[in-house]
């Protein structure tokens, strides 16, 4: 399967009400896979951008060093929506790992074209430790004044 493919296969599966596509070839893909639902074009550093479900980057990144690049995701991640898909290609300036390191999952690889899809999502970026439940927290009635 090709990453359009699994790109395709996630927008269905996650059947947003609203999309933010932050460049414009984030916009075309968007909007080619998804006809239904509203596309927008956002801007990071707006001060007016209302919250969308999912916000797609495709070339945003690609002018960008790592920390801008950071910096940019974590903005999206904070202002515009909590789901953010990025379709990373060669002049990506964030790695495999890079992705891993901000929480991100990856979703597909395709060698032969040089793009990488990674999604973040946060209501699941972070898995809670068996440790954090009631039966390991203090017990107050066993307290003695």
């Amino acid at each position: 399967m090709n990453w359009r493919d699994t790109l395709a296969e996630a927008l269905q599966r996650s059947s947003p009400q609203h999309i933010c596509a932050l460049d414009v070839a984030a916009l075309a893909i968007a909007r080619d896979l998804l006809p239904e639902a509203p596309v927008q074009l956002c801007e990071a550093y707006a001060q007016n951008t209302s919250p969308a479900q999912l916000a797609v980057v495709m070339g945003a990144l690609n002018d960008l060093d790592a920390a801008q690049a950071r910096t940019l995701l974590a903005r999206v991640r904070d202002f515009i929506s909590p789901r953010i898909i990025v379709i990373a290609g060669a002049h990506c300036p964030l790695d495999r790992l890079a992705f891993l390191a901000i929480g991100y999952d990856t979703l597909s690889a395709d060698e032969a074209a040089h793009v990488a899809l990674y999604q973040f999502d946060l209501n699941t970026y972070k898995q809670v430790p068996d440790w954090l439940n009631a039966r390991y927290w203090a017990h107050p009635e066993r307290w003695k004044p």
